[in-house]
Order: structure tokens, then C-alpha cells, then sequence
């Protein structure tokens, strides 16, 4: 093959860079290529890769051009995306970042540019907050994320800066105990508004799911902390993206998520949403308590395979496949787990016969029908509608007179994408319905 022919040449230039030096590591072609490439997320939880989900991370170059974001570090990734995994790409490389004026180097920007698939080293994930904050270098890769539409890949310290919500460890990291403990810990600290990329609204990820730190606990019970942080403090339908060490999570450009591992090991990733309401306390020095009757969050696990067969769909939150839904909740600083019945929004529309929620997910209208010809909706008393987030806020309500069919269309044009509860009482009866705003 040509690509075997190629003698692999590592270069590391020192380009001036303010105040300090700038480093690169190169291999593979000098000159970029632009190729059909597709968009996509690789999630990955660390240790070592899984070859699989980064085969499919390059293979959405195209046979372009790859960049290695790090802070520290050198060549690692070179060899291995480059020849390893037998992937067409044209080149791979690696630039070492330590500064805000290292991020802003015209050198540094022009290789980002030419990327087909960015891939985010570990190490410690507040040096890229830190450093990346306010740069043109973060401008540039979110425009790279949006307009370009590549491929970003991150492991370890690298996931947790792809959601919307970034676990910063600004402090160093905190274990479950203590964000269970105590959801305003000094060591729990969040920041938002970093990388816009596609599906991770509202989302926190978490990487080395199933570690155990000093507490001998694992990760899960400081991701639901975040989650807990999120709704508190910015009041957002929070939700989280887990993977345990050796997984990697896939998404593409439909928002499916697949997820990669080695079926004979824990490889599980996990997804995360709010349902049954707002923390009950999430105050500074007091135990976490989000209970909601045993039904705080619902959660997907997923065990991962070779051929990622096993998927989830961020772009609706509730569809999947492989996978397992269980209830989380807290109780004073205390994570529970339970198995769920959850089938997703359509098994959810049997609880009231004779209503009906049309289009779910809604973009621009939703539409409820209160009875249809074949299953009229027997109303005897007059009907509240209510309209929520997923934290509870009233966002509109109407009051229906007795009758046996009646329909309301709903402008929801300008609402922020995400979940929604409808809330419907008759005096009697009191049901709530899940509906998604894309």
C-alpha cells in the first residue's frame, strides 16, 4: 500500500509564541487535503483507548488531516492514529498547549484549521479551561465544530470538556463523598459555556466512571452532584454522559451514540437525565438530597461491544438500544439505584387514554388532543393544562371546560431544545407527560 511506503517523520518546531515556545509533533504529509468528511463526538473514559471507537473517529476524517490537543505530553498519539489502527488519514499532529498565548499562536490556528478530526489529549482538564478560555484558538474550534462540521474526540480529561457543562477541577478532584456530601464542595467546580458542539445541551460528562478514589467509591455519585449543581444554579433540564475506563461512546451526525468495549470487561457507558424534578436541598455545606419518590434521574446503561452495537439517541433522550433503564436518586448525601420499567415517551402515553401529544419531539408547535372519535377523553370536570420544564417552572397553562374532544395547538417556536412535562388534572385525576422541544 502507498501509506506503507511513506517513511513517518516526527518534527517538533519551536515557533516563537509570546512568551514561551510553541511545539508541534508532525507525521504524515506536509500538505493538508480537503476531504467529504463527516461530523461526530468520540466520548472516552480513559486508560487505555479502545481501537475500535478511534478507528471510527478517523475514519470520519475522510483520509484527512488529524489534530492532538494537549497540555502535556509529546508524540503519544502519532503512531498510533497514523498506522496502528489501519485507518486512511494524511497526517497527525500533536501540538502542546501550556498557555492562553500559546492557544492565540498564528501557527497553532492555521494547523487547527486544516482538521477534518480534533482529538483532545488527558491530563488535567483545567489547564484547558484555563488556558483555552477567551482564545481565538476556542473560537476557532467551535467554528470548526459548526461550520466545518468535524469530528472531536476527547479521553479522560479531554471528555470532560465536551459537554455544555464542563467539570473544571480547578481545586483538584473531588470524590462522590464529598460532592454528596456537600454539592458546593471547593472542589466541585463547574463551568459552561466552553465548546458549543451538537447533543451536549445542558450535558456534564464524567470520564473514569467506575474508578475507585479514597472514599471507595466510584465517579457516579459526583456526576449526579454536577447534574444536582446544574439545575440549582442555572436551572437547566440537566443531563450527563458517563463512560468507565476502556469504553468510548460514538455519536454521529443523527445524534446516535454507540457504545464501544470489550464485552468480557465492565465497559459501560451511562446516560443520565433528570426526570422526576428539581433537588429537594442542594444548599452549601448540607448533604445532597434529590430524591422525587425514588425517581430523581433516569438513567441508560449501556454495555459496550466491538461493533458498538449498543446505541442510545441524544437527540431525543429516550430511544435506545442494548441498553437497561434504572431510577438514581439521593437521600441526604446517600446515592440509591433501582431497576426501571421505562419503555421511552410512547409507553408513557397509555397513562391517560384519550389524550394525545403530537408532534413528540415538537419544533415549532405541539399540539395536544383531548379525545379523538374512537377514544373520546371523558372530562366531567374542568381540565388544567400546565406546561413545565424539566425543573418544575411554570411556563403556560390553559383551563379546559367539560367536553369530550377538544384540541390546543402551542407555540413552542422560540423555546430552548430539551424536555418538557405537560401536567394535566381534573380534580381527580392528576397525570404528567414527557415531551421533547427540539
Amino acid at each position: 500500500m502507498l501509506k506503507q511506503q511513506i517513511t513517518l517523520v516526527i518534527a517538533v518546531l519551536l515557533v516563537s509564541a509570546g512568551l514561551g515556545a510553541q511545539t508541534f509533533y508532525h507525521t504524515g504529509s506536509e500538505e493538508p487535503v480537503t476531504t467529504n468528511h463527516l461530523p461526530g463526538l468520540v466520548l472516552a473514559g480513559g486508560r487505555t483507548d479502545n481501537d475500535d471507537a478511534m478507528r471510527w473517529m478517523l475514519e470520519r476524517a475522510g483520509g484527512g488531516d488529524v489534530v492532538v490537543l494537549r497540555a502535556s505530553g509529546s508524540d503519544g498519539y502519532n503512531n498510533y492514529f497514523y498506522t496502528a489502527l489501519g485507518a486512511e488519514i494524511n497526517s497527525v499532529t500533536s501540538i502542546v498547549i501550556t498557555s492562553s498565548e500559546q492557544a492565540d499562536n498564528e501557527a497553532v490556528l492555521e494547523a487547527l484549521s486544516n482538521a477534518e478530526v480534533v482529538f483532545i489529549a488527558g491530563g488535567n482538564q483545567w489547564n484547558y479551561v484555563n488556558h483555552w478560555r477567551g482564545t481565538q484558538m476556542l473560537e476557532l474550534l467551535n467554528e470548526l465544530i459548526n461550520e466545518k462540521q468535524v469530528t472531536i474526540g476527547g479521553t479522560s480529561a479531554g471528555m470532560a470538556v465536551l459537554g455544555e457543562v464542563v467539570y473544571s477541577a480547578q481545586n483538584g478532584t473531588v470524590w462522590s463523598s464529598e460532592a454528596l456530601g456537600d454539592p458546593y464542595h471547593v472542589r466541585l467546580t463547574l463551568e459552561k459555556d466552553f465548546l458549543d458542539i451538537p447533543f451536549m445541551e445542558s450535558t456534564v460528562t464524567d470520564s473514569h466512571y467506575n474508578r475507585i478514589q479514597g472514599d471507595e467509591m466510584d465517579r457516579h455519585g459526583r456526576h449526579v452532584a454536577f447534574m444536582a449543581r446544574m439545575v440549582t444554579d442555572w436551572d437547566m433540564p440537566a443531563r450527563g454522559v458517563a463512560a468507565n475506563e476502556y469504553t468510548a461512546v460514538a455519536v454521529d451526525g443523527e445524534g446516535v451514540a454507540r457504545v464501544f468495549g470489550d464485552p468480557e470487561f465492565d465497559d459501560h457507558a451511562y446516560f443520565l437525565k433528570m426526570y422526576g424534578g428539581p433537588p429537594e436541598v442542594c444548599d452549601p455545606g448540607t448533604p445532597l438530597t434529590w430524591d422525587r419518590d425514588g425517581k430523581a434521574l433516569r438513567v441508560y446503561r449501556i454495555k459496550g461491544d466491538t461493533e458498538g452495537s449498543g446505541w442510545f439517541s441524544l437527540e431525543n433522550w429516550w430511544e435506545g438500544e442494548g441498553g437497561e433503564w434504572q431510577h438514581w436518586h439521593v437521600t441526604e448525601g446517600e446515592l440509591e439505584k433501582s431497576d426501571a420499567d421505562y419503555t421511552g415517551i410512547e409507553g408513557s402515553q397509555q397513562a391517560w387514554p384519550g389524550v394525545v401529544l403530537y408532534p413528540n419531539p415538537a419544533s415549532g408547535h405541539l399540539t395536544i388532543t383531548l379525545g379523538t372519535q374512537n377514544q373520546p377523553f371523558m372530562q366531567s370536570a374542568a381540565l388544567t393544562v400546565t406546561i413545565r420544564s424539566a425543573t418544575g417552572k411554570m411556563l403556560k397553562q390553559r383551563v379546559f371546560g367539560p367536553s369530550l374532544q377538544q384540541e390546543v395547538t402551542l407555540d413552542v417556536e422560540g423555546w430552548r431544545p430539551g424536555l418538557y412535562l405537560l401536567e394535566m388534572c381534573d380534580g381527580i385525576r392528576k397525570t404528567t407527560r414527557t415531551w421533547i422541544k427540539h
